[in-house]
């Protein structure tokens, strides 16, 4: 048996003035609930998996969504190929017709799954240097990605369908390109125009081929 060494040991001290449930319940926590929705309809005399139980919503996706088991897949191949197709069915009908009823909080798993549905903007930004590289570029070569890989300022030796990708996304974000568009008088315009020389892009993968 190893003995420690008497500093180690000295120093393994209990502390007596902390409250050790309350540091369980510390470690334990996950933190507090940032859904507003969950947090309104939570009841705290019920257990969590109670509580989403009761909201429609799944505590354990494992249990909801199960993994599927090859075994029982083989079994079912089985009987299909042996012609056991029509007696599975009627299992099956039998044990659709028991339906159980909805849960007390449907709304909750609604409510979120409306959230869920609806069109969110996108917040992404591109900094102000890919800006103003981006804007440099279209007005030296166009939409001639090509030439702009070839560009002495290229310093991270971006392949021309990197460059397309940003500045395809440049043009996709309306509160940074509105400002370029309006000075350079192409705020009318329309972008998905093919035949609009303005819009045309060179060196595109229909080109190269």
């Amino acid at each position: 048996m190893v003995r420690r060494l008497r500093k180690t040991k000295k120093n393994q001290k209990y502390n007596y003035n902390r409250n050790r449930k309350r540091l369980d319940k510390q470690l334990k926590s996950t933190g507090p609930i940032r859904c507003l929705e969950i947090k309104n309809a939570l009841d705290p005399r019920k257990k969590l998996s109670a509580n989403i139980r009761e909201m429609g919503l799944a505590f354990n996706v494992n249990r909801t969504i199960p993994v599927p088991n090859a075994k029982q897949n083989r079994i079912q191949l089985t009987r299909y190929v042996n012609g056991f197709l029509e007696e599975d069915a009627a299992d099956v009908e039998t044990s659709t017709e028991v339906k159980r009823p909805p849960p007390p909080k449907i709304h909750v798993a609604q409510q979120l799954e409306q959230e869920a549905n609806e069109y969110v903007e996108s917040r992404f930004r591109l900094p102000k240097g890919q800006v103003k590289f981006a804007c440099r570029m279209i007005d030296a070569y166009g939409f001639n990605y090509k030439a702009m890989s070839r560009d002495r300022t290229n310093y991270e030796q971006d392949t021309w369908r990197q460059l397309r990708q940003k500045v395809r996304k440049f043009l996709s974000i309306p509160e940074q390109c509105t400002p370029y568009l309006e000075k350079k008088g192409w705020l009318d315009c329309d972008m998905d125009d093919p035949s609009d020389p303005r819009w045309k892009e060179y060196g595109t993968d229909d080109e190269e081929c």
